[in-house]
């Protein structure tokens, strides 16, 4: 669709697009100044737990997710959130001693 410099539509459409775009800018800086302290709180919290209980797995894998997350400039692809997932919940094989009756 083709728009002439003074239509309103197109006006319309570009305030909505700039002032989108500043909002992205401002989320994007406010979440870089943030991370990287809530990322060292989360690493205290998880070593101040017990080890070998329950919850483990789900500290592991969420801190190490959010490690992924601070190594890479964009968004953990999901191969690696797939890798560290299988890395820490393991499919169940089946259990050579069970038999089906």
């Amino acid at each position: 669709m083709w728009h002439t410099p003074d239509c309103p539509q197109w006006t319309i459409m570009q305030v909505g697009l700039e002032a989108g775009s500043r909002r992205i800018e401002e989320q994007d800086a406010w979440a870089k100044g943030v991370f990287p302290a809530a990322r060292e709180r989360l690493k205290q919290a998880a070593a101040a737990l017990p080890p070998d209980t329950p919850t483990q797995p789900f500290v592991d894998a969420l801190t190490e997710l959010v490690q992924a997350q601070a190594d890479t400039t964009g968004f953990v692809v999901l191969h690696r959130w797939a890798e560290i997932l299988e890395r820490h919940f393991p499919p169940q094989l089946p259990d050579p001693e069970h038999t089906t009756e």
